[in-house]
């Protein structure tokens, strides 16, 4: 039987699933490994048995880990096409000195880019753009972000300093704003200069990936779909928020619930978000990636520092955010370890059969109590986040951690749905996950109208879908929408389009 195998990379576990029509036929929870490869091989072998494996999507925090952490980031050069008029503040001007301090990107504005209206603010020149190539190479940077005024539009002067850049220099890797982010340059540029920061790790990581796996091999996205490796190398910046957003996406399925909160307890942070449609609910907002403001697709997502091997302090009841991870099985009380854990606290009161209750049995109910009054209040928190003026949202309560908190939710009068599977809903959610495209262009509505923009829109949404690798007669359109634009002459109208497919397993 050929199946579809998802697997999740957490923190703490890295969950696998084997999935067929929908349906999953087998799972498992290892240890999340040091080197990351040996767990995913661990938790493959585990399900693998008889089954024939035709692809495997994985959810990686590999590359958010590496901004946060501020490591194994190559250098890259920021090209802003459109000067002059892109001058006046350049670019990284808001990043936190430490990341701006270890990235080391030099900076260069050359002439080109467009007024929302398609006239042309300058001509680009070749010369000019050979010459920053020289100086690439004489300086060793092989990674560069071009970023062009109104790119997302009109991508052809990005697409033309790319082609030069690598007839010059052949070694150079480009990434393109218009490729990344949405309507905004400077968070737009942002986005790309980071996912040019992360490619040669990604690049690395996708590779032992492959050879990991026994099949063909995609990358889980923000957005609830999956991206095959060749482009998730490419653009990996489009992975941050994979993790959770295959938790919402697993949910929604195996809840059968498409309006809903989703609450994810892990073995390091517990997530949450809200479904539209089934889907997670977009920020829209510009959002903060590693302190730097960014504009690409991103779920709206909050995390707090609660999960299964979460510290406990004994003497207010406090828990996290610091936690033992993946030690949580050698660490905690239950474990004849010596670290006080939420899960210690849990299997203490009853809620849990984890480990060797005789273990916890010295934990006194006024602690039990102190941590369930700490842990109530930031849920009720957490929820207010996704709080709907006259409607309360049911909640579906996945993740290996759930069995944590479910009581302290029920005790807050919430609808609470623990789904068959809830444990693995992150690797389901990355195995069911289709592929899509997006699409967020700006017009003069003197030269267009509405309904042609719109259509334009959704148009170059399928396009970039069936690029991804969707098959053309699964495509759908799940957004499509117009937005307004608070600081450009009246007659400009921007509009956006998402659509997502299916697979199509020939295709690459």
């Amino acid at each position: 039987m050929d199946v579809v195998a998802g697997i999740d990379v957490g923190g703490t576990n890295t969950d696998a699933v084997l999935v067929s029509v929908g349906r999953i036929v087998a799972w498992a929870k290892v240890p999340t490994t040091t080197d990351i490869r040996s767990g995913i091989v661990d938790a493959l072998a585990r399900v693998v048995g008889t089954y024939r494996i035709k692809r495997v999507h994985i959810g990686t925090t590999a590359f958010t880990n590496a901004l946060v952490e501020r490591r194994e980031l190559a250098p890259a050069a920021a090209i802003r096409v459109g000067k002059p008029v892109s001058e006046s503040l350049p670019p990284m001007s808001d990043w936190p000195d430490d990341l701006r301090g270890v990235a080391r990107n030099p900076i260069f504005f050359v002439s080109g880019g467009r007024e929302f209206d398609g006239r042309a603010i300058g001509a680009l020149s070749r010369a000019e753009i050979a010459e920053v190539a020289r100086n690439l190479g004489s300086g060793g940077v092989n990674q560069v972000a071009v970023t062009s005024v109104f790119g997302t539009s009109y991508p052809d002067d990005e697409l033309r300093v790319a082609e030069w850049l690598r007839e010059e220099n052949p070694k150079l890797e480009v990434s393109l704003a218009h490729r990344i982010g949405r309507f905004g340059i400077l968070e737009r540029e942002n986005a790309t200069l980071l996912n040019a920061m992360l490619r040669p790790l990604a690049a690395r990581t996708i590779e032992a990936y492959r050879s990991a796996v026994p099949a063909n091999l995609l990358i889980s996205q923000n957005d609830g779909t999956v991206s095959h490796s060749a482009n998730a190398a490419e653009l990996p910046i489009f992975t941050v928020a994979s993790g959770p957003t295959n938790s919402l996406r697993g949910a929604a399925l195996l809840g059968s619930l498409s309006e809903a909160i989703v609450i994810d307890v892990g073995g390091t942070t517990t997530d949450a978000g809200s479904l539209r449609a089934g889907y997670p609910q977009p920020a829209g907002l510009d959002l903060n990636i590693a302190g730097v403001r960014t504009n690409f697709r991103m779920p709206d997502l909050s995390s707090i520092g609660v999960g299964g091997g979460s510290l406990i302090d004994s003497s207010t009841g406090a828990v996290g955010p610091q936690s033992v991870g993946h030690h949580l099985m050698e660490a905690a009380l239950a474990f004849g370890g010596s670290t006080l854990t939420l899960t210690d606290i849990a299997l203490a009161a009853g809620r849990i059969d984890l480990g060797d209750r005789s273990r916890v049995k010295h934990l006194a109910p006024e602690l039990i109590a102190r941590v369930d009054a700490h842990l109530r209040a930031r849920l009720a928190r957490l929820l207010e986040n996704y709080e709907r003026t006259g409607q309360q949202l049911p909640i579906i309560l996945v993740g290996g951690g759930a069995p944590l908190i479910e009581r302290l939710l029920l005790d807050l009068v919430r609808n609470v749905v623990q789904p068959a599977h809830a444990n693995v809903a992150n690797a389901y959610g990355a195995a069911m996950a289709q592929v899509g495209g997006e699409a967020d262009l700006t017009f003069s509505s003197a030269g267009i109208s509405r309904g042609e923009a719109l259509t334009k829109a959704e148009q170059e949404a399928h396009r970039r879908a069936r690029e991804a690798g969707a098959s053309a007669g699964s495509i759908v359109t799940v957004e499509l929408e117009e937005a307004a634009l608070s600081y450009l002459a009246g007659d400009a109208l921007r509009v956006r389009a998402r659509a997502i497919g299916d697979i199509e397993d020939s295709s690459r």
